[in-house]
């Protein structure tokens, strides 16, 4: 394949082994490595046949080479160093200026070098008797310059084992070591060791550390021993610079800039702690962190959203407001605008608010997320005893009272419906049905056995309770007589047995108090009748025997009146009561005027009457049966 030309590209890199060859995405290549730290790195010996160009090189170690070569100036072969300048070891030297040297020998018992002038390394311009680079004294420069006095002048840092003899002058910078003596004049540095003896100072003494070993006394506001520095005053400064290690106790009034490691107990009153990047609490921020980018974590030292609040067991957040509201707002505007929601609490006092000042809606999800099994449900639970008063169901069933209702909706207990009900479907009624006014039937029963001229309509039960008085039932009649609940005048009712104003129904009429009829007819189905055309009312009796047992009865001209213990039966001849008329019209044919009327009067007649208690009569104005209580006249239910 060697006249085949090809192409590799390797995106993230090539290895060979652990440690052969490596080429990481970097663009970094090891040999004999698997962490290469430069284009090349090779660990080992390495061998290059041919030219190698390159712009620096360093060799920590020993390098051997037949020739080397650098430029066309210098040629090193064989140990011998050819230059420009310069061929051959040092005795063959030229042209170097001999005229500033000169041999001495002053019985030292070696041979000595003098120069007549000064001596310059680095400079050509040396202004004291050796002076290495520039003269400090000159602007700008930089250097060492010793005079034939002894005195040394520097620019940079002057090291030495020791340094014996008074130091007169300012020192600028650190003194390193011990100093023994005194010293007048400002110190401007570190001084690093020990200090025996007393520091008048009359301006300021600044120290990054002292150390002292018994005991050191700044008039009577300070005091510095082993155990550290007790001031009673005021201490001020313009910084403080370094680590402050131990506790810190009182009030830090002004700007803290550097890191506080430690506890910090008290108040940050009228100020601002500034944290450029981040504010942590805790390793890392673990505990609480607020970052530049506006987040803050709780629990986490990296944040997703703007607030975050994340631990391994149970997590909380409260919000308390002792008096007044406790208010959560969210929403594109501030609290109350068109653009916001409120999660309210206290206002009514002991009332929660979910409030959506935008005209969008209030939604509640259930199972947002993937699909999963066993599904919740939505609860209202009633607190003191943990009742579910409400469930909805994630099929949409709906349960007032009932936990999983089968039904879309499901009620146990009374329902009622104070407006129009509709019922799209079939209606089923287990139990029994109770109506408490009237039923508006829709057209479509219409031609149905329920509504139906020609057929017949079948209940199992029906139960009619709660009529108001205003309430009316028409048997017979769409349009009930005013004034009556129970209007069956266009046909025949049959009752098994009627009680009136009593719930005893063993006989066929069971009657309470006093019973008016207009016209009673016994044994017959005709009008009772009398001479007078004029007059039908009456008590008509025919093929019917009256009896009278132990009493009489006397007919006069406005009364009829019987005394003793006498019985009065219509339709029977064993009445069991004062006045039995349960078989009347039993027999025969039943005329339209079976009833019994009490006297019709207008209430101005009415007002006239000498009552006795329990008296009845029917007002014509009101159309109500009155009742005489003993006081008034009162309407009869």
């Amino acid at each position: 394949m060697a006249n085949i030309r090809k192409t590799f590209n390797f995106r993230n890199g090539v290895q060979v082994d652990e440690d052969n060859f490596i080429v990481n995405p970097n663009g970094l290549v090891g040999i004999g490595t698997s962490i290469p730290s430069e284009y090349l790195d090779v660990r080992g010996t390495a061998k290059i046949v041919g030219l190698v160009t390159a712009t620096d090189l360093h060799i920590s170690g020993v390098a051997t080479a037949t020739t080397i070569k650098v430029g066309t100036a210098i040629t090193i072969t064989g140990g011998s160093i050819t230059a420009t300048k310069f061929l051959g070891d040092g005795a063959t030297l030229s042209n170097l200026p001999t005229s500033q040297w000169q041999d001495v020998d002053v019985g030292l018992g070696f041979t000595s070098i003098h120069a007549v002038g000064n001596v310059g390394v680095g400079t050509t311009d040396p202004r004291d008797s050796f002076q290495v680079g520039g003269h400090p004294s000159m602007t700008g420069k930089r250097g060492v310059g010793i005079n034939s006095l002894g005195n040394i002048v520097a620019s940079g840092i002057v090291t030495s084992s020791q340094f014996i003899g008074p130091v007169q002058g300012d020192v600028i910078g650190n003194v390193t070591g011990i100093v023994t003596g005194n010293i007048t004049g400002n110190v401007t540095g570190n001084v690093t060791g020990n200090i025996d003896g007393n520091v008048n100072s009359t301006g300021i003494s600044t120290f990054g550390t002292i150390s002292i070993a018994t005991l050191a006394t700044v008039g009577s506001a300070a005091t510095f021993n082993s155990s550290g520095l007790f001031v009673t005053g005021v201490t001020t400064s313009t910084s403080f610079v370094g680590d402050i290690t131990g506790e810190v106790t009182g009030d830090v009034t002004g700007n803290i800039t550097g890191n506080v490691t430690g506890d910090l107990t008290g108040d940050v009153s009228a100020g601002i702690v500034t944290a450029s990047t981040e504010l942590n609490v805790g390793t890392g921020g673990t505990a609480l962190t607020s970052l530049n980018t506006g987040r803050v974590g709780i629990g986490t030292d990296i944040p997703s959203v703007d607030l975050q609040i994340r631990k391994e067991g149970d997590a909380a957040l409260e919000i308390i407001g002792e008096s007044g509201q406790t208010k959560v707002s969210i929403g594109q505007s501030a609290s109350g605008g068109n653009e916001s929601a409120l999660i309210r609490y206290g206002n009514p006092d002991g009332s929660l608010n979910i409030i959506n000042y935008n005209s969008g809606s209030v939604n509640s999800y259930l199972h947002a997320g993937g699909s999963g099994i066993s599904t919740g449900r939505f609860e209202w639970i009633y607190g003191q005893n943990n009742t579910e008063l409400l469930s909805l169901t994630h099929e949409g069933r709906l349960g007032v009272g009932k936990t999983n209702p089968d039904y879309n909706i499901e009620v146990l207990g009374t329902a009622r419906f104070s407006g129009d009900t509709k019922v799209g479907g079939g209606l089923s009624v287990t139990g029994t049905l109770s109506i408490g006014g009237g039923i508006d039937l829709p057209d479509f029963v219409d031609g149905t056995n329920l509504y139906n001229n020609a057929g017949i309509s079948t209940f199992n039960n029906v139960k009619v309770i709660n009529i108001l008085e205003t309430a009316k039932i028409g048997i017979g009649s769409a349009i009930p007589k005013a004034g009556v609940g129970l209007d069956a005048q266009q046909t025949v009712a049959l009752f098994s047995r009627i009680g009136i104003a009593t719930d005893i129904t063993n006989k066929s009429l069971s009657v309470e108090g006093r019973t008016e009829f207009a016209h009673v007819g016994l044994g017959t189905t005709s009008s009772p009748f009398f001479t007078e055309s004029s007059n039908s009312s009456g008590l008509h009796i025919c093929d019917t025997v009256v009896g009278v047992n132990k009493s009489n009865i006397k007919i006069g001209d406005t009364s009829i009146g019987m005394t003793g213990n006498v019985t009065v039966g219509v339709g029977t001849t064993s009445p069991n009561c004062i006045l039995d008329c349960r078989d009347a019209g039993s027999v025969g044919v039943v005329t339209a005027g079976r009833f019994i009327l009490p006297p019709v009067l207008t209430t101005s007649d009415i007002s006239g009457l000498t009552a006795i208690a329990g008296g009845i009569v029917y007002n014509s104005q009101t159309n109500k049966l009155q009742v005489y209580n003993g006081s008034a006249w009162v309407n009869l239910n």
